[in-house]
């Protein structure tokens, strides 16, 4: 049985539970089907990276890095020719290629950017050499493709103008939307990786993505910390303080771009910051790895979901 691509689109960013699948939920149709098509396009390069191919034993990792960068330049051209309004490429799975047909479809008649997939396709290759990250330079450009471009299409969408029909457009040059983007995204990935870090340690070194000489600063290595995330405490304050440059920053962009908004985009910039803000202040306050945090995550997106008119899942 097949499955309308939009449909799809909305599962798959439905089942990511994610904060800007929470947020989103507040977007006008247009815009709605936009994100849901372009986050989840990107939800399945993740996915396979971080699920698939990571999570195997380190020989079959290496008996199939080459065919898993193929895989990444596939779906890279595969996503940016959708935004163009190109054919098919062969090659995806029946279900990527209906979310690529989903994002072709909620591109038309929008002025998207492809460049966050690119910058995406980057970062992704980087997990599958399984490169390293030796300094917090390495980080934030490792950054710019894993969490700032995602957060570049969100900020795209938020300010994109409907036209005549179904076009949508924003207008915005490539530095204006990294700019807009970037301490909000760093900032939201540092509370994720303080949130996740015993869930990722125990999935894997590889899977904690800070640099090396983190780990060196507080006399430890991933290995340790795999076995032992109690250990970590001290790193993690290290990544709160980090974390609270950015928030500042982000806090700063948010409160300058929110007057331009629309009222719904603006609620829902200001929702999405403020979850992670909240999240951050507990972080600060225990930065424990072994804390249960889903119940104060709950709390935030009820009283959000109250704010902007949602219903809970």
């Amino acid at each position: 049985m097949t499955i309308d691509p939009q449909q799809l689109a909305a599962r798959i960013t439905r089942d990511s539970a994610s904060n800007l699948w929470f947020v989103g939920q507040a977007l006008m149709p247009r815009k709605r089907r936009l994100f849901e098509a372009a986050y989840a396009s990107m939800r399945i390069i993740d996915d396979f990276v971080d699920d698939d191919f990571l999570t195997a034993g380190p020989d079959e990792r290496a008996a199939r890095r080459d065919s898993a960068q193929r895989h990444i330049d596939l779906w890279r051209d595969a996503a940016v020719g959708s935004i163009a309004g190109g054919a098919a490429v062969d090659g995806l799975s029946a279900r990527d290629t209906q979310v690529m047909a989903a994002l072709r479809q909620a591109a038309r008649s929008t002025d998207l950017p492809d460049f966050p997939w690119h910058r995406l396709a980057e970062a992704m290759a980087f997990d599958v050499a399984e490169g390293t990250l030796e300094t917090w330079d390495d980080f934030a450009r490792y950054c710019d493709g894993a969490t700032v471009a995602p957060a570049i299409v969100f900020l795209y969408v938020l300010q994109a103008h409907p036209e005549d029909g179904e076009g949508l457009r924003a207008g915005l040059s490539a530095t204006a939307l990294t700019d807009q983007a970037r301490d909000m995204a760093v900032f939201c990935y540092l509370v994720h990786i303080m949130r996740d870090f015993a869930k990722d340690a125990a999935r894997g070194g590889q899977l904690v993505t800070i640099p090396e000489v983190c780990f060196a600063e507080h006399g430890t290595n991933r290995e340790a910390l795999s076995t032992a995330p109690e250990r970590a405490t001290a790193l993690l304050g290290d990544l709160s303080a980090r974390a609270e440059r950015r928030r500042v920053a982000a806090r700063a962009m948010a409160d300058s771009l929110i007057p331009s908004l629309a009222p719904v985009e603006g609620r829902i910039l200001n929702a999405l910051l403020s979850i992670y803000e909240r999240l951050h202040d507990s972080l600060k306050s225990d930065p424990s790895p072994l804390r249960n945090r889903e119940p104060l995550i709950a709390t935030l997106r009820a009283t959000l979901a109250s704010q902007l008119g949602l219903a809970l899942p």
